[in-house]
């Protein structure tokens, strides 16, 4: 196998490790729903649909943060040692690869916990059907709906 393939196996199981785990961390969410709030903040019930979108979206931000230093560090190293900067076998490796994925950490954890809201908006006409007659009761102009997305 190309080592640079054989460098990028971790990413794909640390992505689908992420699609795995954090359902299952937050399954009494997708069991009972997330609470669903109006923009004044009075809570509407929970939705099991907004949920979903947000156990997605926080899914999708996690294996963003790994992108970089799970693609990025060995595609840099690989071609570090291919332009003899290492020998493959140095020691010397191991703090190039530590430094690289510290600054890699350092700006791909802000930046993709802010890809998405944390207070999230789902459409009132995507909620499901008692959630929207409550909804429209509680306010009757309301589009969207708010709750807490998580990390």
């Amino acid at each position: 196998m190309n080592p640079l393939y054989a460098r990028l196996v971790p990413f794909a199981a640390v992505a689908s490790a992420n699609f795995i785990n954090i359902p299952m961390m937050r399954s009494t969410e997708l069991l009972n729903g997330t609470p669903v709030f109006t923009k004044e903040g009075q809570r509407v019930g929970n939705s099991k649909i907004a949920a979903v979108t947000g156990i997605l979206l926080v899914c999708i931000s996690r294996v963003g943060m790994a992108v970089p230093g799970m693609t990025l560090v060995p595609m840099i190293t690989n071609a570090a040692v291919n332009r003899c900067i290492f020998c493959p076998n140095s020691l010397a490796i191991i703090p190039f690869q530590l430094s690289l994925v510290c600054l890699c950490a350092t700006f791909a954890t802000p930046l993709c916990c802010a890809f998405f809201e944390q207070k999230a908006a789902i459409a009132v006409n995507s909620l499901e059907e008692p959630l929207k007659k409550k909804a429209l009761e509680i306010s009757p102009k309301a589009t969207h709906l708010y709750y807490n997305k998580g990390l």
